[in-house]
């Protein structure tokens, strides 16, 4: 099946990713999955749905030492599977919420967690996100961001590398900040190939010296007087000797940057991918962006970085003095992020007894989460594992009830992500094909689930009495434009004004930024970069999502990238097979030699589950703000094993 672009949609203009291309073709997998299972047998959907409500309410009950209901023994976890399921990720939210469990995770805790704590800490609110204008002509700055195989990362960025090129024809810059010459990197006007861990060092010179550009008596009212003078204090240590040093580039590279940060006062735009955000110190890095942001005068301002109201999703001022629901019971140095039950303690919470029924939406902590031997045992050991997924996969193995759900040209949609697009507005898209075989929209099989539960989702409808329109329009309700209008616009859409200055008046506290949460600079003040001679970093590949491959099949084993002067140090030559080694573990690997990789780097894929880079991570190593593991910039060894492995392909990011 050939899939094609829309030439006239006017924000993709026709392009499509690999994994658009390849949407077809998975489709039609041979492992998709077809009909509801209880146990590994095949059975009703009233049958599978009536036994997992069942055994829910015995969790619950078998969890409350008085014989009551302990709701919060019923945990889920919404993942990328559903990322881009409108429907789906109303449904799951909302599901938790109509049986009363506060049992909630999702992948945010697992790769995003640094951009929502920093925006809740400097502007009060964790979804908020400033968002690229492509249409201006300043600064962008990608820091350990490839938006062109990732498509972004903040702002989603369709067709990426026209849309770089029609901004720097303009007269923009772009800027690279990596350890990797990227895709991006290759379109850069500079690419600055800074040693892995050196983010937050060159980033906090760099916002020192743009605040030293400031006079004392010319601070806008949108920043606070005090914020600045403990910043500056903050941020003294940080010298371009320490940056250069840390970095390992040539002190004019900085130098050169510094120049153009500052020249670009209003209208810098800045992103930090996974790279940074994966890392220790992500949530510095994440924080260092605001600032720059923010002393640039480049926030809520045009030409520099903007923020959607949103469509649907449409963001309020945060209710005052509510206080944050605790964290998990087994874990309670970890903090709830955006008000969700981090990731990392389900396993925690499992091995204690107080999660007892887990439901995985779109999800697979295998590949997810580190450890994923020690994931395999928890999951094994519960009362009730129930996947909702599209194809079959290790969780389907072991899962008691496995809930075949449609796939992406099998379902309504509509778009939820309108906060973070280029443009601000919301469209909607109707079946390409109709819904094979027994497999069921992921909002109807948890109304209908609620609803075997002795709970209503949908106030006394009954779901099969909706379509998959029909339970969008529930969720446009919201909308001030009306659903029966949004969806007449269809998949070209409908544009909303994009508003500036506006942010500050509406929802930020004190109409203020936040500048200098005591939190973030006791983490400065303490900050160190480590000098270990090689530095494990992950990389995205074109034709992944994850765990979920799309058109060529995987290699057979993980690749490493290394810089030649690494190899030849070490001994190694290309196609070697090697062990990758961390403190937490180690993973079976081939050496790949890379020139666009820098000296002191290991770069490798996520995804793989028990054979993957989650060998090399820890559940213990976690980052107390985020509630994140650290799954970048850990030191590893390579040594060579005896078997030699073929050859399969060049890095992709």
């Amino acid at each position: 099946m050939e899939v094609r672009g829309d030439p006239d949609h006017p924000v993709s203009r026709g392009y499509t990713c690999a994994k658009g291309r390849a949407s077809g073709d998975w489709h039609h997998r041979s492992d998709r999955l077809d009909t509801p299972r209880i146990d590994g047998r095949e059975a009703s959907w009233n049958e599978v749905l009536d036994d997992l409500a069942r055994r829910l309410h015995q969790a619950a009950r078998s969890s409350a030492p008085d014989g009551s209901s302990e709701r919060d023994a019923i945990a889920m976890y919404l993942a990328t599977g559903f990322a881009y399921d409108s429907a789906a990720q109303v449904a799951a939210s909302g599901f938790m919420r109509t049986i009363g469990s506060s049992s909630f995770a999702t992948a945010a805790t697992v790769d995003n967690a640094p951009v929502l704590v920093a925006a809740e800490l400097v502007a009060g609110q964790p979804m908020l996100n400033p968002v690229w204008d492509p249409d201006s002509s300043g600064l962008l700055i990608f820091v350990g961001s490839n938006p062109v195989v990732s498509h972004g990362y903040g702002t989603a960025l369709p067709d990426p590398v026209r849309y770089l090129r029609d901004y720097q024809r303009r007269g923009g810059t772009v800027i690279v900040i990596d350890p990797r010459r990227t895709e991006t990197a290759a379109l850069a006007d500079v690419h600055i190939a800074n040693a892995p861990g050196s983010d937050v060092a060159v980033l906090a010179w760099l916002a020192s010296e743009v605040l030293a550009t400031r006079g004392r008596s010319d601070d806008p009212s949108d920043l606070d007087p005090t914020d600045l003078a403990t910043l500056r204090d903050a941020l003294q240590p940080f010298t371009l000797e320490r940056a250069t040093a840390s970095a390992d580039v040539d002190k004019d590279v900085l130098s050169d940057l510094r120049d153009r940060t500052v020249a670009a006062d209003g209208q810098l735009a800045m992103f930090c991918g996974t790279g940074v955000t994966m890392a220790r110190d992500g949530v510095l890095a994440e924080w260092m962006r605001w600032l720059l942001l923010a002393l640039t005068d480049s926030l809520d301002r045009p030409g520099g970085m903007r923020f959607h109201r949103g469509v649907v999703n449409r963001l309020r001022r945060p209710k005052p003095n509510v206080p944050p629901l605790p964290g998990p019971r087994s874990r309670p140095d970890l903090r709830r992020v955006a008000g969700q039950l981090p990731a990392v303690a389900l396993v925690d919470e499992i091995e204690a007894g107080n999660i007892r029924a887990l439901i995985l939406a779109g999800g697979n902590p295998l590949a997810s989460l580190p450890q994923p031997n020690r994931v395999r045992r928890a999951l094994a050991s519960l009362e009730v594992l129930a996947t909702i997924d599209v194809v079959e996969s290790d969780i389907t193995q072991l899962a008691t009830h496995v809930l075949p759900a449609t796939g992406q040209l099998e379902r309504s949609d509509i778009t939820l992500t309108d906060g973070v697009g280029l443009r601000s507005g919301i469209q909607a898209t109707d079946p390409v094909l109709p819904a094979a075989a027994e497999r069921r929209p992921a909002w109807w099989i948890l109304t209908k689930l609620a609803r075997a539960m002795g709970s209503d989702m949908l106030g006394g409808t009954e779901p099969d009495g909706l379509d998959d329109r029909g339970f969008l329009g529930t969720i446009l309700q919201r909308s001030p434009l009306g659903a029966d209008a949004i969806f007449a616009a269809g998949p070209r859409g409908l544009q909303t004004a994009g508003d500036t200055r506006w942010v500050l008046d509406e929802l930020v506290p004190g109409g203020r930024w936040q500048l200098a949460p005591p939190e973030l600079v006791e983490r400065l003040v303490a900050h160190e970069t480590s000098g270990v001679e090689l530095i494990l970093i992950p990389h995205r590949q074109a034709k992944r999502s994850n765990s979920i491959g799309f058109g060529e099949p995987d290699a057979a084993i993980a690749e490493a990238f290394l810089n030649p002067e690494d190899a030849h140090r070490t001994g190694l030559a290309d196609g070697d097979a090697v062990t990758v080694r961390s403190e937490h573990g180690e993973v079976a690997s081939v050496a790949r030699l890379a020139d666009t990789v820098r000296r002191g780097v290991v770069a490798c894929s996520h995804g793989r589950g028990l054979e993957g880079t989650g060998n090399l991570v820890s559940l213990a190593d976690i980052d107390s703000l985020t509630a994140m593991p650290v799954a970048s910039g850990v030191p590893v060894t390579l040594t060579r094993r005896v078997a030699a492995a073929a050859t399969t392909g060049e890095i992709e990011d």
